[in-house]
């Protein structure tokens, strides 16, 4: 007994441990790209591109990502979550690289490609580990804490970054090409530390069938299939739009490079300063209560993005998006909880497939509203959409927090 107790003790020290590796990879990474997310298509248009060929190239991403996510999480599962995190992380270095490297529009595929799989099985193979790491009584407070840590990082780079380039001249090729330097510089650091502080979490036992009646098992559960069609239409809509935020503020608006920067200052502050709250809201509420109630700070964002008179309104649009993205913790945890410990990695393949699926024409989509109809109109579809059918699903799905 006594010997049990002593491994338990263990196993929760490295599960802790973990959790402020995770949280220090967090702050690291989300200071490095902050220098350079608000920039990215930006720098894409400069280098020639327009934006049927933004849109084709995040397609193209998309589509790649979606074919590693199974795998990856199946690997997760039965392999080593640890080992399969860290050299998916590896790939990340590339990113910042051939940014700053790229000679021609065409190039910045590969990195678009990477950035999408770090969006997509990178991060949920952090929200297993978390999850694992944590009581359910705190799970969404935790993962607050976690948001709230990496976008501490990120309210100071988006705003260094602008200074940067206003010092140096403005939004130039070369100009921004320093910044993905800088980034690279930054989460080669971070990797290596990685490597040597982050312990093994669980390995599972091999399946004892094939992988397709594993699928068929997971998908007789309603409430399953429910919040798949939640994320696949919540990948297409973001999909359409996220390429074009920065392009619409700066093409459309008229927004400086140093109010791009503090368009991304203000959106991480109020991501961070929320994210603790509003897990522990979800902790205390539930999950898809907290994550109904910020719903309508996303369409004010949105709206308020389009129909800005000035710059300042397209930095408090940019503020109460960061809000929404609040209730993170209250998403991350309800899509844990719906599968038990020894399904994770699998269900976060899936998820990863399917958005890697809506989003691969999402873009694309967007691009083709933006030239054919209005620059706007990629940004009110994802209203109409969330409005009418994605919010009304959440609100019928189970409640993963159990009370008491």
């Amino acid at each position: 007994m006594d010997m049990k107790r002593e491994d338990n003790a263990i196993h929760l020290r490295l599960l802790r441990k973990n959790y402020k590796v995770l949280l220090t990879k967090r702050i690291s990474y989300s200071f490095a790209s902050g220098l350079t997310q608000n920039y990215t298509s930006i720098y894409i248009v400069k280098l020639g591109a327009n934006p049927l060929h933004l849109g084709g190239l995040n397609s193209l991403g998309s589509l790649f990502s979606s074919v590693l996510a199974l795998p990856v999480g199946w690997l997760a599962d039965y392999y080593s979550l640890k080992r399969v995190y860290l050299i998916s992380l590896a790939f990340t270095l590339l990113v910042p690289l051939v940014y700053a490297t790229a000679g021609s529009w065409e190039v910045t595929v590969v990195p678009i490609m990477i950035s999408y799989v770090s969006m997509g099985s990178i991060a949920f193979l952090e929200a297993i580990m978390i999850t694992e790491s944590l009581q359910e009584r705190n799970r969404a407070t935790g993962f607050g804490l976690s948001y709230t840590a990496s976008g501490l990082a990120s309210i100071v780079s988006p705003s260094v970054a602008g200074i940067i380039l206003s010092h140096m001249g403005g939004l130039s090729v070369q100009n921004m090409r320093i910044l993905f330097l800088i980034h690279l510089l930054i989460i080669l650091a971070s990797y290596i530390w990685i490597s040597l502080n982050l312990e093994e979490i669980m390995v599972h036992p091999r399946p004892n069938r094939s992988s397709l009646r594993e699928l068929k098992h997971l998908f007789r559960h309603y409430g399953i299939r429910k919040w798949l069609a939640v994320e696949s239409l919540g990948a297409f809509i973001f999909g359409a739009i996220n390429p074009f935020v920065m392009v619409y503020a700066a093409e459309v608006k008229g927004a400086s490079a140093l109010t791009l920067g503090l368009m991304g200052s203000a959106q991480n502050l109020a991501y961070t300063v929320s994210s603790i709250p509003l897990g522990k809201l979800a902790d205390t509420i539930g999950r898809k209560k907290t994550i109904a109630l910020l719903r309508p700070l996303l369409y004010s964002s949105i709206l308020l993005l389009v129909f800005a008179p000035n710059e300042t309104f397209l930095i408090l649009a940019s503020a109460l998006r960061g809000l929404t993205w609040g209730a993170m913790g209250a998403w991350s945890s309800l899509r844990m909880e719906l599968v038990e410990s020894e399904w994770r990695g699998r269900w976060s393949g899936v998820i990863g497939l399917l958005r890697g699926l809506a989003r691969t024409p999402a873009s694309l989509v967007g691009g083709l509203l933006w030239t054919s109809i209005s620059p706007s109109a990629p940004f009110l579809m994802l209203i109409m959409i969330d409005a009418t059918v994605r919010l009304p699903l959440i609100l019928t799905m189970p409640e993963t927090l159990r009370q008491g």
